[in-house]
């Protein structure tokens, strides 16, 4: 590097010679100025300190969705909606059969009565014990919760859904057998959307808060809308090794046209 240095400076100095041995000319040429460059920082030293936003991708879905399933074990006789249906509170998505359940109801029907006939035929008898009344009610008390169980799993045969909304998804077929737990139906109310974020590393995270405005541009769309950050993640999630914080955004207006699981790249306001 020094090398170079002089080589730099003795060609400046055999310009200079040869400018002034040139006694002939009217007017002499300017000396060109040289600037030595320090190569060990000829890096670009400027660092991006940040800016006024923070971006990430994000994700729409409905403020207020639910993913239904049985709590037992049925085979499907009826699917009453399909996807893409509009649903009201309350209404039939999906019929089990009832057989058997209706049988374990009779059967729990009839043993109360036999449970009560029992208690009535004690308290007739004036030598009967009060311990072996007692015991024949507490019989009756078991044989209602069997019958209120029984009745309730009867009930639960019939899925119905707690909100309105559009059908997203029936994943279930008729005559198929469902196990505890399993999603047969997703139902979502498009009428309020929101964002998520999937992509918010851990380093940004602490510039966001809950209120800072968004711009949010939808590319399916072609579309740029408004909206305010309304949560952030407390516990984090992995992304290709990076960790990353969900944040929700609630937008401003309705978007014309949005669907469950469009894309969107977001900017959050983060200045001030």
């Amino acid at each position: 590097m020094k090398y170079n240095r002089w080589l730099l400076l003795l060609t400046a100095l055999f310009m200079l010679t040869l400018t002034a041995c040139g006694g002939g000319s009217s007017s002499a040429e300017p000396i060109p100025t040289l600037v030595l460059a320090d190569i060990q920082n000829s890096e670009d030293t400027s660092s991006n300190a940040g800016g006024a936003t923070v971006s990430a991708s994000a994700a729409a879905l409905p403020a207020n969705s639910v993913s239904l399933s049985f709590p037992f074990t049925g085979s499907v006789v009826d699917i009453a909606v399909a996807d893409g249906d509009t649903v009201a509170a309350g209404d039939v998505l999906v019929q089990l059969d009832t057989t058997i359940l209706q049988a374990k109801v009779a059967e729990a029907e009839a043993n109360i009565k036999t449970a009560e006939t029992q208690v009535n035929y004690l308290r007739r008898i004036t030598n009967t014990s009060a311990e072996n009344i007692q015991a024949a009610e507490a019989e009756v008390a078991r044989q209602q919760a069997i019958l209120d169980a029984a009745l309730e799993n009867l009930n639960l045969a019939t899925l119905t859904t707690p909100i309105g909304g559009t059908v997203a998804s029936v994943s279930i077929s008729l005559g198929e057998t469902v196990t505890p737990g399993l999603i047969v139906v997703v139902i979502g109310d498009m009428s309020v959307m929101q964002l998520d974020t999937s992509d918010l590393s851990e380093r940004d995270i602490p510039q966001v808060k809950v209120g800072q405005t968004v711009s949010a541009y939808f590319d399916a769309l072609d579309q740029e809308m408004s909206g305010k950050v309304s949560y952030i993640a407390t516990q984090a999630s992995s992304l290709g090794g990076d960790v990353v914080y969900t944040v929700t955004i609630t937008l401003d207006e309705e978007v014309p046209g949005l669907r469950w699981g469009m894309s969107a790249e977001v900017k959050i306001n983060v200045e001030g």
